[in-house]
């Protein structure tokens, strides 16, 4: 306020004119009030800021003015101390209403006028409505709570920065979740609860948005006050001025911990899902459950198909293979859709390529999401079900092969049975007091027949057993296949000439040598003969020839006897294999001599085929053997064999077995020979009676009880005198094992039971070397 008066002191008159003219210049409302606080004047301002007039103001004392609700005391005190002194009052704040504005807000600023004079009375009163002001302030109070109300009501931690990235607020949530204060967290102090490996890079994207201006948002793990780590999703957006610039950050921090792990979760179950999907070793086919075409295969059934998997997505499950049509593969997706679920055991297929499969196929429907589809798992059975096929053929094998070995322990027992009962009767006989010599004669030559019949079902027993156990082993020679039949025929004879059959023998006089085991060829070949024969009719044609082919030599064997059924011709070779069970039991036989033809053969490196018209219509077997090439050419093998030397009479010999009639009709037998024999039954009887007698020669069994015959060959070794002893070995084994282990035992022959007398002679006679 101006001061325009001089030092001089005025009166009461002029200073009134004075001031109501300084007034009437201001904008600002003023009164002049006397020494009673009555209004003197007031300027325009005031009339037209509180719509008050002449009348209703001038020579009312200020506290009346308006509806009376000034503060009055306080008015009082306020002129009071204008009056007492002078000093102004400056911004004193009051309300007051008045009737056309109502409740008002002033600050009223007064001073004594004129001023520096104590005889001063008159008082100037500014008056400033405040009221607006006051509302805004107070509006911004309101809304600065209400704002602080939602900040630290949201459940969201929440933050506000400067332009340049300094966090100048956090709510409450912020210092519960982390247990620090705002001083510790203020700033850039948050990056201590940020996980390590997620810090980096959280930083580098706020600088970003902060040097850009752009938005921010990023996923990282917050440390709890208990030391856990939350995801949380941190967003931030610019506040800006109206130039565009940044004022401050606004950002909020939801914590997405549980949606994280199940979203990880998820991406996991996915991705274990996609690795059993991918490596599974069955086809999984996932088709749509409304169309029925195929929205993915996994490699597997592309595998298995031949299609490329884009090939196979969009497709019908007929167009991949599946089913033979449209219409079974239409009728069985209807059946998947009514049901839920199907299931083929064994369903047929075929791959691109033509190549068939067979498959277990099962299908179900269920929810993905808002969808319904179709899992379709398919599994190669192909191999479990050749398997499965080929278990039961072998089921069955194995059954025809139990039945076979029933009617061969069947026919096994007849077969011996036979020959028993004409050597019991034949030595019944001989009993017989006044038989003549002719008839004794007969029986013996009956029992001895009988005797080689046995002994050969032995030796073909034992064969199989040799064969079955890959023990065979052939003594092979240069011979001529008319040396190999001659001997077979002589073997075939008596049973070909006792059925009155007529034998008709074609061989070529060109030389058909063979590199063979000749007493293994003349059995392949025997076998043949006494099989034709066995199964021809009494007086029926047998017929044998040979002829060369290329580098082979084939021979055949024809019968006019029952024949084979068709059914049967692949089995005719096989262990324990009869044509025909009852003509087997009337004819004899075991069913192991064509297994024998056949496998002896093949060791000769040969083939041998049955042919037949069927049954009642002959049979043929003809064998295609290898000939001994030109400059393979060895000495024939001799037929008439060794000529037994003169038996040498005078040795002491030494018989030991436990079989008491096998050791005495053996010493028996050899002191007819000339021989002196001692007898032992047992191997310490052998080794005491050895240890006196010196035997030259030891007939030794080897399979007795106690001490056998290997311990008991060992301990004469070691007797004075008995070093250069010849020890004979008598067993019914004879494979190359068991002459090994004889030989290691220190035998000298070894001789397979029952023995040749021509052997034995031989053996007496000759040098004792091995045989």
């Amino acid at each position: 306020m101006e001061d325009h008066t001089d030092d001089r002191t005025l009166d009461s008159q002029h200073a009134l004119a004075f001031a109501e003219h300084i007034i009437s210049t201001l904008r600002e409302p003023f009164v002049v009030l006397d020494k009673s606080l009555r209004v003197r004047t007031a300027n325009a301002a005031f009339y037209r800021d509180f719509h008050a007039s002449k009348d209703d103001t001038e020579g009312r004392f200020i506290y009346e003015l308006g509806n009376g609700q000034w503060d009055i005391p306080r008015l009082r005190a306020l002129l009071a101390q204008i009056l007492s002194n002078s000093h102004p009052v400056e911004d004193f704040e009051v309300e007051h209403d008045f009737p056309a504005l109502g409740r008002r807000s002033m600050l009223l600023n007064a001073r004594r006028f004129p001023p520096g004079g104590d005889d001063a009375d008159l008082v100037l009163l500014a008056i400033e409505d405040d009221t607006d002001r006051k509302r805004a302030e107070a509006a911004v109070r309101s809304s600065e709570r209400r704002q602080r109300f939602i900040l630290e009501s949201i459940p969201q931690k929440l933050a506000t920065a400067r332009p340049n990235g300094d966090v100048d607020y956090f709510n409450p949530q912020w210092a519960e979740f982390t247990g620090l204060t705002f001083d510790q967290i203020r700033d850039w102090g948050w990056k201590q609860v940020i996980h390590p490996d997620d810090l980096a890079e959280h930083v580098r994207a706020w600088r970003h948005s902060i040097t850009t201006g752009e938005r921010f948002e990023f996923e990282s793990r917050f440390r709890r006050a208990d030391g856990e780590y939350r995801w949380h999703v941190s967003r931030a957006v610019p506040m800006r001025d109206e130039a565009g610039g940044v004022v401050m950050w606004v950002g909020s921090n939801t914590d997405v911990h549980d949606i994280k792990r199940a979203e990880i979760a998820r991406t996991d179950s996915e991705v274990r899902f996609r690795r059993l999907f991918e490596s599974a070793q069955d086809g999984i086919l996932i088709l749509d459950a409304g169309t029925g075409k195929v929205i993915d295969a996994n490699p597997f059934m592309t595998a298995l198909l031949g299609y490329p998997h884009d090939e196979f997505v969009g497709k019908e499950l007929w167009e991949i293979g599946l089913f033979r049509d449209i219409d079974e593969s239409r009728a069985a997706y209807r059946e998947l859709q009514e049901k839920g679920y199907v299931r083929y055991e064994n369903l047929p297929l075929e791959s691109r390529s033509g190549h068939k499969v067979e498959v277990e196929f099962v299908s179900n429907v269920y929810a993905e999401g808002q969808h319904q589809v179709v899992q379709c798992n398919v599994r190669d059975i192909t191999e479990r079900s050749r398997l499965q096929r080929q278990v039961k053929e072998q089921a069955a094998a194995l059954a025809d092969l139990d039945r076979r070995k029933d009617e061969f322990l069947a026919t096994l027992a007849h077969e011996l049975r036979n020959p028993l009962a004409p050597i019991r009767n034949s030595l019944q006989i001989m009993k017989l007091p006044r038989v003549d010599a002719a008839t004794v004669e007969r029986s013996r030559n009956v029992i001895e027949r009988q005797v080689q019949q046995m002994v050969r079902l032995v030796d073909d027993l034992m064969d199989v057993s040799r064969i079955v156990q890959g023990k065979v082993e052939l003594r092979t020679e240069r011979v001529e296949l008319a040396t190999v039949v001659a001997r077979a025929v002589e073997t075939a004879r008596p049973i070909i000439d006792a059925k009155g059959h007529d034998l008709a023998i074609t061989i070529p006089t060109e030389s058909l040598p063979l590199e063979a085991d000749v007493v293994r060829l003349a059995q392949v070949v025997g076998n043949l003969l006494t099989n034709a024969a066995k199964y021809t009719e009494p007086g029926g044609r047998i017929r044998l020839s040979a002829r060369r082919d290329g580098d082979e030599a084939v021979l055949r064997v024809t019968d006019t006897g029952i024949g084979i059924a068709p059914d049967m011709l692949p089995k005719v070779f096989d262990l324990f294999v009869q044509v025909d069970p009852i003509a087997t039991r009337s004819q004899g036989g075991l069913g192991i001599g064509l297994m024998l033809v056949k496998n002896l053969v093949g060791l000769h490196g040969g083939t041998v085929e049955a042919h037949s018209g069927g049954l009642g219509a002959g049979s043929e077997f003809v064998v295609r053997l290898p000939l001994m090439s030109p400059g393979r050419v060895q000495p024939e093998v001799s037929d008439a064999g060794e000529r037994p030397n003169e038996p040498h009479p005078g040795r002491r010999l030494l018989v030991v077995d436990d079989n008491v009639d096998a050791a005495e009709s053996l010493a028996t037998l050899l002191g007819l020979g000339g021989h002196e024999v001692r007898v032992a039954h047992g191997g310490t009887d052998a080794l005491a009676v050895a240890t006196d007698y010196r035997p030259e020669m030891v007939f030794l069994d080897i399979g007795m009880p106690g001490m056998d015959g290997y311990e008991v060959a060992r301990r004469l070794r070691t007797l004075p005198g008995l070093g250069r002893a010849v020890l004979v070995a008598l067993t019914g084994w004879g494979s190359p094992d068991d002459r090994r282990r004889t030989t290691e035992a220190g035998f000298d022959h070894h001789l397979v039971k029952p023995v040749e007398p021509a052997v034995l002679a031989a053996l007496l006679a000759g040098s004792p070397r091995r045989t």
